[in-house]
């Protein structure tokens, strides 16, 4: 199942399992929203120089897989990209 990726509004692609983005944005405040059976939405603020790794964790809805998005630790978040593939952002 593909699953919807905003970013600040804007759809930047569609995440399948075992996939992740790389985005880079400026410092300040940023609005991820999942879009599956639910809305999951996660608000980040974002300093320069600094990586962040959000996790999305997708479970059995009633009729389509719901979805939760949180930030993770660099050491969790790095584990996680080593197991999956970088699928291209749009722009």
């Amino acid at each position: 199942m593909k699953v919807d990726i905003d970013l600040d509004g804007n759809q930047i692609g569609e995440t399948v399992a075992k996939s992740y983005f790389s985005v880079e944005v400026a410092p300040g405040k940023h609005m991820l929203i999942s879009r599956a059976e639910n809305d999951s939405v996660l608000e980040v603020i974002t300093e320069t120089g600094k990586n962040y790794f959000v996790w999305q964790e997708m479970k059995m809805g009633l009729l389509y897989a719901r979805n939760k998005l949180q930030l993770v630790d660099d050491a969790t978040g790095k584990a996680g990209v080593s197991e999956c593939k970088l699928i291209e952002a749009a722009k």
